[in-house]
């Protein structure tokens, strides 16, 4: 027996019988189409079996058959329920686009038909035709681009060619509708659509809003907007000074109010009678019908503010005093808060509290500025310090009295999170109130367990007031601690019969204490494993997730936060490996596997030097296996865990150790995911440090590296990997040079002069790449890196061109805005003692011609941010360190300092010496400083007889090439900038 055909597909061939003309269909005597498309009007959607050729059917059926006539509003209201209540899930978006498209044209023909001198239809069905054109736009726009241009044509029009004047209210808002609609998943591509959308809904934000035609136009509009922020950020750049000021008198004042803002609303306190429930909509029913369409506006100016907020958070800062409380207006301000206060509806109340959290996420750095102020109402200025320490003050008032007072369960979770967004994003270090444990006892007390909504909010708010620094004083007794209550409750709901959101929030929250108070922790860790046992075995992949980040957090804590006297013993860490890493680098579950190789790499050096021989190739194999896991998180980890390992001295101490470590760590260098790389070049440079570390202890045995068993392909196979990285992301770049400059101090001279053409050569390509692009992280390391290549005797830098390497470090100090990559720059120039290093003396006195130039210039940021100039005197002390260096190299003996000059002498009154700006050249390349040097001279300082004479007789037992004249002339120089 065949099964019964679906009840959706059985009424649409129904429809397709009684529209056919064919004998088949005269035979059968199908229903009249009132009667089929009721019924499809009746079916419960959204239908679980719903198939896209029945689909394609009614669309194609309803383009033939319903263009006029008294079924077409029927027809229209089935394609609206379609589109709006059931999921449509398109196989391809070709088929998309065909089946949208006819959607399109055949609603089009309907809604443009009334332009003509004998309307088609009806001005009822035009209308319908809009209200289901919108539903079938909504997230199909980029399945409509070729309809933009007509649809543009036929809505954008005011008033709306051939409608009833009566009806231009409702016609103008179904056509915002479906305009707002038509942008939803257009993408970057649909950018020139959206801003000619944006600029027909900017225009209808106008009008008398006690109309409600033009209410519900204004409401319509605002939605589009909205629509429009969330598909892209962008397009509202250039609007946003005109748009606040709209959503501050639609969204802060209800309409009526609103026609003559900014008269203040009374204040009125909400009801608090209503009773629990899960849906807010239950909250309007009962209020009059002027009432539902002003909430109505209000909430979507609401809504249209949060998106705003979240896309364009810069450009809102500046008018933050408009929606939030303003401590100088006084507490009668109209601000997102009075509505959350006073709104009689739960939808309005909902959305302000959405739209402050959108102000508050992410305004951590601006909100840091907030200071309580000692001389507060004592002075006529006020401080944005103060300001801002003022408006936290009565947020924390009205989100914490919300929290407090509110009867909603829904409202409630908002409100809660809203805390805990406001928590994250404050510093409380410099405001006076306490306002984290008013926090802390608000949440506490929402603590429920007939809602497990309302319980997970709560928990990750605590969790939020713990990370942010709330002080818990120790407990003489466990019973008395101000935790006890919220550990109680913890506990209880990591019981397997709560919901599972309470168990990771509950998990969330010991995590939290584990991170910040890992004292008060340790008797909690006791009474947890018990549940830990069960919880890192849940079948919910979550919980074994967040049971496994607790362990890991406190791993950490105890490895970086205790002392030597609090420290956990080695039998701790012994039951961790065995109890928690073993099983959680067996689960299936990826997050499971990273959390647990990560444990393994809070074992502090002094606890692995501690475990037997065997435990501890036990942890190095564990981890040489997990960088073969399939998950790029898991490799990831096991990198940044032998990272770790590569520097412990159990580790550098053992050959086999090592040589295991140093042939995995550069294959990971090509792993196709760049986290795996950024670890990978972590860890590469880590190992670089501890090889030579080891190089320099097997030297003063008098053996080499290869002697120690790390012989020439491992070495050449770790130059390859460094190189690889340092021409990879800017992250790996960094670790990638950091690692070149210090495997060249451990290479044997034998495999130096075999690679000086090739392998040396392109190392001091790369590394001199570095020098002169990328981060400051990476510029410093490459300078490094170069200093230890420079400092290598046997290293073949001719090859590479001496003037060309000193040559970008030259150019580096002079010219880069960073004063730490400076110093570095002139801390590689002391890396040659000899001056064959450089080629020829012309090479050297360009570097010391740099080397007072830039001490001239250091005053002068130059271009570079202020906090540079805290480091002028660590580069004026290198660049007088440099230029010594290369001094005593040509064979120059530097003479004593002079004692320091007066303030000011016969030539200069006092106010001159101390106003007048130094007159010191800045040289821009290195001819032009050898040029200011040779060319112009400093005032000579006075000196005493004894120092003259010193210097004289240093100039006489100093070379030829240091008696230079361009050279002493630059020692003159010097001399007084020191």
């Amino acid at each position: 027996m065949l099964p019964a055909q679906p009840v959706f597909e059985s009424r649409v061939d129904q429809l397709l019988l009684t529209s056919s003309n064919s004998p088949t269909a005269q035979s059968i005597q199908p229903p009249e189409p009132a009667t089929t498309l009721q019924a499809l009007r009746s079916l419960s959607y959204p239908l679980k079996r719903f198939p896209i050729e029945s689909l394609r059917k009614l669309v194609v059926c309803g383009s033939k058959n319903f263009r006029r006539g008294p079924h077409v509003s029927a027809f229209l209201d089935v394609l609206f329920q379609l589109f709006s209540k059931q999921k449509i899930n398109f196989r391809s978006h070709e088929e998309q686009t065909e089946i949208v498209g006819q959607c399109v044209a055949y609603l089009l023909s309907i809604v443009s038909c009334g332009s003509s001198a004998k309307p088609l239809a009806t001005d009822e069905q035009r209308l319908d035709a809009m209200r289901a054109l919108g539903t079938v736009l909504y997230e199909n726009g980029g399945a409509s681009v070729k309809f933009h241009t007509q649809l543009l044509a036929a809505l954008a029009p005011t008033p709306v060619v051939g409608i009833a004047e009566a009806k231009q209210a409702e016609a103008r808002r179904m056509s915002l509708t479906c305009l707002g609609n038509m942008c939803v998943k257009t993408g970057a591509k649909g950018a020139a659509l959206q801003k000619e959308v944006l600029d027909i809904l900017m225009q209808s934000l106008t009008g008398d809003l006690n109309d409600e035609g033009t209410s519900k136009i204004v409401s319509s509009a605002l939605r589009g907007i909205q629509l429009l922020i969330n598909e892209n950020k962008a397009v509202v750049q250039d609007v946003v000074s005109d748009l606040l000021p709209v959503l501050q008198r639609f969204g802060l004042f209800t309409p009526s109010v609103a026609q003559n803002a900014p008269v203040l609303k009374p204040a009125a306190r909400r009801p608090m009678t209503i009773p629990s429930d899960s849906e807010l909509s239950e909250g309007e029913t009962g209020l009059p019908r002027n009432k539902q369409r002003d909430n109505r506006l209000q909430l979507n100016a609401l809504l249209c503010l949060q998106a705003l907020a979240k896309a364009q958070a810069k450009l809102v800062f500046p008018y933050w005093f408009r929606f939030l409380p303003d401590p100088v207006a006084g507490p009668a301000h109209p601000s997102l808060i009075s509505v959350m206060r006073d709104s009689d509806s739960p939808k309005v109340r909902h959305g302000a509290c959405a739209a402050l959290m959108a102000f508050l996420d992410g305004a951590k750095q601006y909100l840091s500025v907030a200071e309580d102020s000692a001389t507060r109402h004592t002075t006529s200025f006020t401080s944005l310090s103060a300001k801002l320490a003022e408006q936290l003050r009565e947020i924390h008032d009205g989100v914490l009295n919300a929290v407090k007072e509110e009867t909603w369960p829904l409202l409630l979770v908002q409100e809660l999170k809203c805390l805990t967004v406001l928590v994250k994003n404050c510093t409380y270090d410099r405001l006076h109130p306490p306002y984290r444990q008013q926090a802390f006892d608000a949440a506490a007390s929402r603590m429920s367990s007939d809602d497990f909504a309302i319980t997970s909010a709560a928990f990750e708010c605590i969790a939020a007031v713990l990370d942010s620094g709330l002080a818990i004083p120790p407990p003489y007794h466990e019973e008395q601690s101000l935790l006890a209550p919220v550990l109680d409750a913890l506990f209880k709901s990591l019981d397997k019969a709560e919901h599972i959101s309470v168990r990771v929030a509950a998990l969330e929250v010991l995590c939290a204490l584990a991170r910040n108070q890992v004292e008060l922790f340790r008797p909690v860790w006791l009474r947890l494993v018990p549940l830990l046992s069960e919880t890192i075995t849940d079948a919910k992949e979550v919980v074994r997730a967040a049971s496994f980040k607790l362990v890991e957090q406190y791993a950490h804590s105890c490895s970086t936060t205790l002392t030597d006297a609090q420290a956990q013993p080695i039998e701790w860490w012994c039951d961790l490996v065995d109890n928690y890493v073993h099983r959680g680098i067996g689960d299936e579950f990826f997050a499971v596997r990273s959390l647990a190789v990560d444990c393994l790499g809070h074992i502090p050096a002094t606890v692995f030097g501690q475990m037997p021989a065997k435990r501890q190739y036990a942890c190095l194999a564990l981890e040489l296996g997990m960088v073969q896991d399939e998950d790029p998180s898991v490799r990831a980890a096991a990198c940044r865990t032998l990272g770790v390992y590569v520097g412990f001295p159990a580790v550098t101490e053992d050959v086999l150790f090592l040589s295991d470590v140093a042939t995995t760590i550069p294959r990971l260098m090509s792993d196709a995911n760049v986290g795996v790389r950024i670890r990978a070049s972590w860890a590469l440079g880590n190992l670089s440090d501890a090889l030579a570390h080891v190089s320099k202890n097997v030297q003063t045995e008098g053996q080499t590296i290869t002697d120690a068993g790390i012989n020439a392909t491992i070495i050449v196979q770790i130059i390859n990997a460094a190189i690889l990285a340092a021409k990879d992301n800017d992250k790996c770049r960094s670790n990638g040079t950091r690692a070149l400059g210090n495997i060249v101090r451990v290479c044997p001279p034998a495999l130096l002069a075999r690679e000086a053409d090739r392998l040396m050569k392109y190392i001091v390509t790369v590394v001199l790449k570095n020098i002169e692009s990328g981060t400051v992280k990476t510029r410093w390391n490459a300078c490094h890196a170069l200093q230890n290549i420079l400092a290598t005797p046997a290293f073949p830098l001719s090859a590479s061109g001496p003037a060309r390497v000193f040559g970008a470090l030259t150019r580096s100090l002079l010219t880069c805005k960073n004063f730490k990559v400076r110093i570095s720059a002139a801390a590689a120039l002391t890396g040659p003692t000899h001056k064959a290093s450089f080629g020829n003396l012309a090479t050297v006195k360009d570097a010391m011609a740099a080397c007072v130039a830039a001490a001239e210039g250091v005053e002068d940021l130059g271009g570079a941010e202020f906090g540079e100039f805290r480091y002028r005197e660590q580069l004026t002390s290198q660049l007088r360190t440099t230029f010594f260096h290369l001094y005593r190299i040509i064979g120059g003996v530097v003479p004593p300092l002079p004692a320091p000059a007066p303030v000011a002498g016969n030539d200069a009154s006092p106010a001159d010496a101390t106003t007048r700006p130094p007159e010191r050249p800045v040289a821009l390349s290195t001819s032009d400083a050898i040029t200011t040097a040779a060319g112009s001279r400093a005032p000579t300082p006075r000196l005493s007889a004894k120092d003259a004479a010193a210097r004289k007789l240093c100039a006489e037992q100093s070379s030829a090439d240091a008696r230079d004249s361009e050279i002493q002339a630059m020692l003159e120089r010097l001399l007084q900038v020191s």
